[in-house]
């Protein structure tokens, strides 16, 4: 027996209308039963949304012709067309008697009880309808339309057991949705109320008008003109015989009706689209406005960091400046002692770093180091810098200096210096020129 998937594809190549009559034949029932459902109970919005169903069908058979499932399509295609054909009054009060259902049913039925599923019918719709497309498919097949789980397997191109999870994972997914909605229920009993839910069966002679119909209306949306309305439906009468004769004249009413009430539709969805221009307009404003918040943002990120880092030299600035008051002071001392500060006699300029130059960066290192009684420099480090990149070279270039050691009543000592090295650029070419790197006495 050919699939779903395969009568379509022969209608679409080969506009085959007695495979689109087999296919209609099979789903009917279906589609009939979910927009009887959307559509509370009114069996004429129901057969208009079956018509609507199967003529998008038709329109789009070669677009659908590579679904696997097409069960889970028409399902979620009537959901939409039901709500397209169900008016703004009438899905105002289908809510108020939705909450006024579910008030009564939760407070007949305390948690953990059991639910009225006839009355839930239209709450279960909308979860089925909020599943993913693979899970969706996986419910249609299995409650919908009956099938094993081999079949649903290979139309979903999994194995048996892989099948059989899926089902599992969607029931617990569709127990997850009636729960938020404060339906208690167990997954058991979820299975049991979807196997009653599966599609009853459509008045007699729908299939028979739906498939007349939606062809027609097919032909029409390709330029086929009346002229092709009209043969389709006569090849359709040698096909179908006695179930048009049961239609009468029902399908040229139904799709008169159709066409008046899709050209209302396309109306009112242009009056729609018209005033959906400036709320369009408005969000693309919004989001640049969005935007640019965001950039705000990130310019006082960037302020608050400079901020930040100018307190923290600004901290750093004040140390140097007590050290170099306490250094002066023990110097002064030291020399009402009798103690002469040792005397540099071979500086070694630092070398600029390459890497600083030539970002035409300037610095400063105050520099820490002994000279020893042979007037060596030894233990050189660097206690504060404007940029960590001057360091290196300032302590490589001081601990090869020499002096005169240090005196202390005419014998030298070991003593502790502390000096500044100052990196400077020619302000004109951004280079570092002669006397560019100058050392002095932090004390001073």
């Amino acid at each position: 027996m050919p699939t779903d998937a395969e009568l379509l594809r022969r209608y679409a190549d080969e506009k085959s209308e007695g495979a689109f009559a087999e296919l209609v034949s099979r789903q009917v029932n279906l589609v009939h039963a979910v927009a009887l459902r959307q559509c509370g109970g009114d069996a004429h919005l129901a057969e208009d949304v079956t018509q609507r169903v199967f003529t998008d069908l038709a329109r789009k058979a070669r677009q659908l012709s590579g679904h696997a499932v097409l069960g889970g399509w028409l399902y979620r295609s009537a959901q939409f067309a039901a709500s397209d054909v169900v008016r703004a009054e009438r899905r105002r009060r289908a809510r108020e008697q939705e909450a006024s259902t579910m008030q009564e049913i939760l407070s007949d039925h305390p948690p953990g009880g059991t639910a009225d599923w006839q009355k839930l019918a239209p709450v279960l719709d909308a979860a089925i309808g909020e599943l993913s497309e693979r899970d969706r498919d996986a419910v249609v097949l299995r409650f919908f339309e009956g099938r094993p789980f081999a079949e649903i397997g290979a139309a979903l191109r999994l194995s048996e057991d892989a099948a059989r999870m899926r089902v599992d994972r969607a029931l617990d997914k569709l127990h997850g949705a009636l729960r938020r909605r404060g339906i208690a229920s167990t997954t058991a009993a979820l299975g049991v109320a979807l196997a009653g839910q599966a599609a009853g069966a459509a008045p007699a002679g729908l299939a028979a008008s739906v498939t007349g119909a939606a062809l027609a209306g097919s032909a029409a949306a390709t330029g086929g003109g009346v002229i092709a309305i009209f043969m389709s439906m006569t090849k359709l009468q040698v096909g179908i015989g006695a179930a048009l004769l049961l239609a009468g004249g029902t399908g040229l009413v139904v799709q008169t009706r159709a066409n008046a009430e899709l050209r209302e539709e396309i109306a009112g969805l242009r009056q729609e689209n018209a005033a959906i221009a400036p709320l369009r307009a408005e969000n693309i404003r919004l989001a640049r406005s969005a935007a640019e918040a965001v950039d705000l943002r990130g310019d006082d990120a960037e302020l608050q960091r400079l901020g930040d880092e100018s307190a923290k030299l600004e901290r750093q600035w004040q140390q140097l400046d007590q050290a170099r008051a306490a250094a002066a002071t023990a110097k002064a001392n030291a020399a009402a002692k009798g103690y002469h500060a040792p005397v540099l006699k071979s500086p070694i300029p630092p070398q600029y770093p390459a890497e600083m130059l030539q970002a035409g960066i300037e610095g400063e290192v105050t520099v820490e180091f002994v000279v020893n009684r042979e007037g060596k420099v030894v233990d050189a480090f660097a206690v504060g810098s404007t940029r960590r990149e001057f360091e290196t070279a300032v302590t490589d270039a001081v601990s090869q200096w020499e002096y005169s050691a240090a005196q202390m009543n005419q014998r030298p000592v070991n003593t502790r210096v502390r000096q500044v090295v100052t990196f400077r650029l020619d302000k004109t070419t951004g280079r570092a020129v002669d006397g560019s790197v100058s050392v002095r006495d932090a004390n001073k």
